[in-house]
Parts: structure tokens; C-alpha cells; sequence
């Protein structure tokens, strides 16, 4: 997968972070551009796994730095699994907007 080069380091450092985290998200996202694709979590959110479902509401929350997306802490806990929660509280121990 490739990284703008002209992506600010904040935004390079979340592209990894999806990357290697969460690599079924990247379609989410125009890195070339450096952009949330408009529409991409509303569809993907149509067709994936309920954890998968939130995980897009949280990556897009952090990229937009909002809760736009509707990302719910209870819901969290109740549907990911130990990755999934693990990506989320390391986010909140040390937290980086792009």
C-alpha cells in the first residue's frame, strides 16, 4: 500500500497506523490525496462484521477528529475482540490526530 509523501507526519503516522492495524479500512481512505473517501464508511459500514462496523466508525472519528461517525465505547465493548479493543485503548493511552 502506498503512503503520500506529502501526507503531513501526523497523517503518515495514522496511514501506518490503519495499515497495520486495521488493513481492511484502507479503502476508506485516499492517501494520495490525504482524505477520508466521501461515502466509504457508510458503504463499508453495509457490508462489514458488526466489529469491523465500529472500528470504521472509530479509524474515521480519529482521522476527522470527531465522533461524526456515531463511535459508541458500550457498543465497542460488547462486539470487538481483544485486537480490536487492544487497537482502541492504545489509541486512547496515547492519542494522535491526523
Amino acid at each position: 500500500m502506498e503512503i503520500n509523501t506529502s501526507l503531513s507526519s501526523s497523517q503518515a503516522k495514522f496511514a501506518t497506523w490503519i495499515e497495520e492495524e486495521m488493513p481492511y479500512l484502507w479503502p476508506l481512505f485516499d492517501f494520495s490525496k490525504g482524505e477520508l473517501v466521501s461515502g466509504s464508511v457508510d458503504q463499508f459500514c453495509a457490508v462489514a462484521s458488526r466489529g469491523e462496523q465500529i472500528m470504521a466508525r472509530f479509524a474515521a472519528g480519529v482521522w476527522c477528529g470527531s465522533n461524526q461517525f456515531n463511535f459508541d465505547f458500550i457498543d465497542a465493548a460488547a462486539h470487538l475482540d481483544e485486537k480490536q479493543i487492544n487497537v482502541v485503548t492504545d489509541w486512547l493511552k496515547s492519542p494522535f490526530w491526523p
